[in-house]
């Protein structure tokens, strides 16, 4: 029997889990924002220009908060606000190119699903805080439990992101694309081995077949103990071949939303 839409909803609205995968995004995620945006806001590179100065002091306060956990909802909701302002409005305006890249709208947009976790229960200053401020005579510490239904927002991103790969790359010219990015990277004007033509068509083929995978395999569980490890291998193979700069790596941290939280929470317990 179908459950109504209400129903269905309501129930996918209301997911009580661990927030230990929540902060784990969090905190990987803060990271791959330094790397991506970093180095462009550094103040020696933004002093001479008040927006981008103002800008820049803003980024390290609210990404320097939201690290260590401290006001997280708070130092999100700011991150996540420059980040999108840079990407979809700097990054425009300015014809900045580094802005307007894969890994820099993937990292902006994974923080702000990130506003809608509860990101701050765990591995966090707020915590640690909250504890401090308990004086029950059990010693009951604050539960690392909370709705944790955005981490379906984080999902579906990542499905779209390869789903839409898989169709731009689903047309029979892209192995001569790839042939071409390879030639240029590596052996020039021309490739040193004719068999590379062969070998190079099989790993366009492979990589269509696998994107389209993981834009589907990736909900269903009982896929997930041979297809994130292959996912991870895929990513890493790229990291090495092309530079596609903190996409791979962004993309793998991503894959702990599709881990059941509480398998998440009792996985760093027992480590």
């Amino acid at each position: 029997m179908k459950l109504p839409f209400f129903a269905l909803l309501k129930r996918n609205l209301n997911i009580k889990a661990s927030t230990r995968s929540s902060a784990i995004l969090r905190i990987g995620l803060v990271f791959l924002a330094w790397s991506c945006f970093a180095d462009r806001l550094l103040i020696i590179r933004t002093f001479q220009h008040p927006d981008w100065f103002f800008l820049s002091i803003l980024f390290f306060i609210f990404s320097g908060m939201l690290c260590i956990g401290w006001r997280t909802k708070f130092s999100n909701i700011g991150l996540a606000l420059i980040l999108n302002v840079m990407v979809f409005y700097l990054g425009v305006k300015d014809n900045y190119f580094t802005f307007r890249t894969y890994p820099a709208t993937l990292i902006a947009m994974s923080l702000t699903w990130l506003c809608f976790l509860p990101s701050g229960k765990s591995f966090s200053l707020d915590r640690f805080i909250a504890i401090s401020k308990i004086k029950d005579q059990n010693n009951i510490f604050p539960q690392e439990i909370g709705q944790v239904w955005a981490l379906n927002l984080i999902r579906l991103q990542v499905a779209v992101v390869y789903f839409f790969a898989a169709i731009d790359k689903s047309y029979l010219d892209f192995n001569e694309r790839l042939e071409q990015i390879l030639q240029y990277a590596y052996f020039g004007s021309y490739l040193p081995w004719e068999g590379l033509r062969f070998i190079i068509l099989l790993i366009s083929v492979f990589t269509v077949l696998i994107l389209y995978s993981l834009s589907f395999g990736l909900f269903i569980n009982s896929w997930h103990r041979w297809l994130m490890p292959l996912g991870i291998i895929f990513h890493i193979f790229i990291y090495l071949l092309i530079p596609v700069r903190t996409f791979s790596l962004t993309m793998i941290l991503l894959y702990i939303s599709f881990l059941d939280p509480n398998d998440v929470h009792y996985f760093l317990k027992r480590i």
